[in-house]
C-alpha cells in the first residue's frame, strides 16, 4: 500500500471509531493526573422542572434536618447548564451521582401525594432504566439525556465517572430469611408490593442475612470480612453474587449504561462489601478504571482492594483522616502512632505501583464539610486544598467547597454526615424562589482550584511526579515529586506545608534522587518574584507562614501560570479610611493575586503612606480586567500581622486612574 493511501485509509478508520465514541482516543487504564469534581446531581441545580418529583417527595427548603432527605430537582440539564461553570476551575473530570432509577419509597395515590425517593440515587429500583428525576419521565428520554450530559462533558475536555452501585438495591425483602417484599401502609394502595424491577425481584439473588454489625467488625479478620460481604449494608439487599445470574445481571447493567454513554470510568459505591477480586472482574469486564468506596482508615486493609487483584485505584480514606487530623484540627504531621501524613505516606508502599491511582479528598458526601471541621478558618481550607492538588494521587473535591462554605448548620454532624453536608447549590424559599446562589466564579477558593489546576497542567511533576519526603516534624512537611522519566525527565517542584499559627523555615537536604545542584534557581509558582536557590551543602531554605504553603519548581522550567507578562497593568491607588494604629504599625494591603502577595503578610505591598491620618494611601499596579480580593492589614516591626475584619473586598480592574476607597 503506497504510503497517501495507508494514510488516507488510517484516517477514515479513526474517524469512524470517533463516531461511534468521540472519546475513545482518550482510552486509559488509569485516572492518574486526572482532577475530579464530584456532583450530587439532586443538590447540583435544576435546569429541568418537568422531571422534579411531586408531593411529598419533593422540598425547595433546607430550613430543618428532615428538608434534607427528600429531592430538590438537581438533574443531568443542570449539569450540563454549569458546564462552563466547572471547566472555569480546570476539572478534567467529574463524578456524578448513580445514573439507575431510584428506590420509591412510596407510589403516587390517586391524590398524586408521593414519598421521598432515594434522592441520592443509591437505593437502586431498577438499574436497567435511567434516573426519571435526572432525566425524564420517559425511560427512552431520560437515558438520551444522560448520554446527551456525557458527550456534553466530552465536547468541553471533561471525562465522566458513573458512580455505581453494584453491592445492593433498595431495601424490599421483609426481616432476615424473607422470601416476600414488603408491602405498603401508608400513602399508597392498599397491598401494593414494594419490590425491585425485573429481573431484580428474586428473592434467590439475595443474602438475606440481616445488616452488617459494624460494631463487630473490627479487628478484621477472615468472619469480619464475610459478614461484610454477605449481609445489608443499612438494609439495602445485598446481591448474593454466588448465584450466576445475579452477577450478570449487575455486571451486564453497569457495562451497558458505560457503553451507551462512553463515560470514561467508574468509581465503585461500598466497595469494601465486595471482594477485591469480584470487583476486579467487574473492572476488566466494563473495559474502563474504577476507583472505589473502601470506608476505612486503615492502609493494611484498604490495600487489599487496589492494584492488579483488585481495582485500579480506591478512595484514600486514610489520607483523608490525616488531612483532617492534620490541616483542619492542626495535629501533628510526624505522628507516628496516629493517623497523620507521615504515617499515611510512609505505607504508600503498600499501594505498589497503583499510589498514584489512590484518589485525595479532604470531604464528601458522607462526611462533614472540611470547612466545618476546621471551624470556619478558609486558610485551613486552602492550605488542605491545595496539599491534595499537589500529594500523589487523584484530587476530588466535593461540588459547592470552592464557594466557601461549610455544613450548612455550621455544626459538625456525629456518623455518616448525609444531611447538612448535603446542601444544595442554590437555596430557595418556600415556593422554589432562589435566595442565595452558590455559583459564585469570583471567590478566592474557585481561583485557587483554578489555579492548582492551572499549575497540574502545566508542570508534569505536580500530577504525575515520583513523591519523596523531604522534612516530617510536628507542624511542618515538605516533599519533592519528580518526574524520572520520559522526555520531561528531571522537571521537579518542592511543595512545603505549614498549619501551625507562626511562620516556619527549615533547612532541608535536596533528596538524593534530585537532579538540582548547589545554585540551581527554584522559582514559587505563584509568585515569580520568590526565588530561592539550591545551598552549595546541597540544601535548601523555605520559610512557610501559617497555614500556608510554598510550591517551588527549578529554574529550567520557570514559568510561572499566574503572571501574565503580556497583561496590561495599571496603577490603582487604595484609599484606605479610618485605620488607626499604634506605634510601629504600618498599614499594607495582600489580595489573592500575585501582585498582592497572594494572601501571604510577609509578600503584602506596603506600607501606605499617611497623608492624613488615620487615613492611608497605597499605590500598586495591577492587570486589567482582573477581578481581585483584597483586605488591609497592619503590620509592625516585629512581624505582628492584624487582619482587617469582615469579608474579603471584591473589585475588577478597569482603566488607569481608579481609587479603590474603603473603611478600615
Amino acid at each position: 500500500m503506497r504510503k497517501k493511501t495507508f494514510v488516507k485509509a488510517l484516517a477514515a478508520v479513526c474517524t469512524a471509531i470517533i463516531a461511534v465514541n468521540p472519546m475513545s482516543v482518550w482510552a486509559s487504564d488509569s485516572l492518574a493526573g486526572e482532577s475530579i469534581y464530584e456532583i450530587m446531581v439532586d443538590r447540583f441545580y435544576d435546569g429541568d422542572k418537568n422531571n422534579n418529583a411531586t408531593g411529598e417527595a419533593f422540598r425547595n427548603t433546607e430550613n430543618n434536618e428532615d428538608d434534607f432527605r427528600y429531592m430538590h430537582g438537581g438533574d443531568w440539564q443542570g449539569v450540563i447548564d454549569k458546564l462552563d461553570y466547572i471547566k472555569g476551575m480546570g476539572y478534567t473530570a467529574i463524578w456524578i451521582s448513580p445514573v439507575g432509577d431510584p428506590q420509591l419509597w412510596g407510589l403516587p395515590d390517586s391524590n398524586g401525594k408521593q414519598w421521598p425517593t432515594a434522592y441520592h440515587g443509591y437505593n437502586v429500583n431498577d438499574p436497567n432504566r435511567a434516573n426519571r428525576y435526572f432525566g425524564s419521565p420517559d425511560p427512552e428520554k431520560s437515558r438520551k439525556k444522560l448520554k446527551e450530559l456525557v458527550d456534553s462533558c466530552h465536547e468541553k475536555g471533561i471525562k465522566v465517572i458513573l458512580d455505581v452501585v453494584p453491592n445492593h438495591v433498595g431495601d424490599y425483602l421483609q426481616g432476615v430469611g424473607a422470601v416476600s417484599y414488603r408491602t405498603s401502609t401508608d400513602g399508597l394502595k392498599t397491598g401494593t408490593q414494594l419490590r425491585p424491577a425485573s429481573p431484580f425481584d428474586q428473592p434467590e439473588w439475595y443474602h438475606n442475612l440481616g445488616d452488617i454489625d459494624f460494631n463487630r467488625e473490627h479487628p478484621h479478620n477472615d468472619w469480619s470480612t464475610a459478614m461484610l460481604e454477605s449481609h445489608d449494608l443499612g438494609g439495602l439487599d445485598d446481591i448474593n453474587f454466588d448465584n450466576p445470574e445475579a452477577k450478570d445481571a449487575v455486571f451486564q447493567s453497569i457495562k451497558m449504561w458505560i457503553d451507551y454513554t462512553g463515560a470514561d470510568g467508574a468509581r465503585v459505591d461500598a466497595a469494601k462489601c465486595m471482594s477485591p477480586s469480584l470487583l476486579h472482574e467487574l473492572e476488566e469486564y466494563i473495559g474502563v478504571p474504577t476507583f472505589g468506596e473502601n470506608f476505612d482508615m486503615d492502609v493494611s486493609f484498604v490495600k487489599n482492594w487496589v492494584g492488579d487483584q483488585g481495582e485500579n485505584g480506591m478512595l484514600d480514606f486514610p489520607l483523608f483522616q490525616a488531612v483532617v487530623n492534620d490541616f483542619a484540627h492542626g495535629k501533628n504531621f510526624d505522628n507516628k502512632d496516629d493517623i497523620s501524613l507521615k504515617s499515611v505516606f510512609d505505607q504508600d508502599g503498600q499501594y505498589g505501583s497503583h499510589v498514584k491511582d489512590m484518589v485525595t479528598f479532604i470531604d464528601n458526601h458522607d462526611r462533614n464539610r472540611f470547612l466545618t471541621e476546621a471551624g470556619g478558618n478558609r486558610q485551613k481550607l486552602q492550605n488542605a486544598l491545595t496539599f491534595i492538588f499537589s500529594c500523589r494521587g487523584v484530587p476530588v473535591v466535593f461540588q459547592g467547597t470552592e464557594q466557601n462554605r461549610g455544613n450548612a448548620n455550621e455544626r459538625n454532624i456525629d456518623g455518616i454526615a448525609d444531611t447538612w453536608n448535603r446542601w444544595d447549590m442554590q437555596t430557595k424559599d418556600y415556593d422554589g424562589n432562589v435566595i442565595a446562589d452558590y455559583f459564585n466564579m469570583n471567590t478566592d477558593t474557585y481561583h485557587l482550584i483554578a489555579d492548582m489546576n492551572k499549575a497540574r497542567s502545566k508542570y508534569k511533576a505536580l500530577r504525575a511526579g515520583t513523591q519523596r519526603e523531604m522534612w516530617s516534624s510536628p507542624h511542618y512537611y515538605a516533599f519533592s515529586k519528580r518526574v524520572d522519566e520520559g522526555e520531561e525527565r528531571g522537571q521537579e517542584v518542592i511543595c512545603a506545608f505549614n498549619n501551625s499559627e507562626y511562620t516556619i523555615s527549615n533547612k532541608m537536604p535536596i533528596r538524593a534522587e534530585s537532579s538540582l545542584k548547589p545554585g540551581d534557581e527554584l522559582v514559587n509558582i505563584f509568585n515569580s518574584n520568590d526565588i530561592l536557590y539550591v545551598d552549595k551543602d546541597r540544601t535548601v531554605t523555605i520559610p512557610v507562614s501559617g497555614n500556608s504553603n510554598k510550591i517551588y519548581v527549578a529554574e529550567s522550567v520557570k514559568d510561572p501560570v499566574i503572571h501574565d507578562e503580556s497583561q496590561e497593568m495599571v496603577p490603582v491607588t487604595f484609599k484606605i479610611k479610618n485605620a488607626t494604629t499604634i506605634w510601629g504599625q504600618n498599614v499594607y494591603i495582600t489580595g489573592n493575586i500575585e501582585e498582592l502577595g497572594m494572601w501571604d503578610p510577609l509578600k503584602a505591598v506596603g506600607p501606605a503612606s499617611c497623608p492624613s491620618y488615620p487615613d492611608w494611601e497605597l499605590n500598586v499596579n495591577l492587570p486589567v480586567g482582573r477581578t481581585i480580593e483584597f483586605k488591609a492589614i497592619k503590620k509592625d516591626e516585629n512581624g505582628e500581622v492584624e487582619w482587617e475584619s469582615g469579608e474579603n473586598h471584591r473589585y475588577t480592574i478597569g482603566q488607569a486612574g481608579q481609587e479603590i476607597v474603603f473603611d478600615w
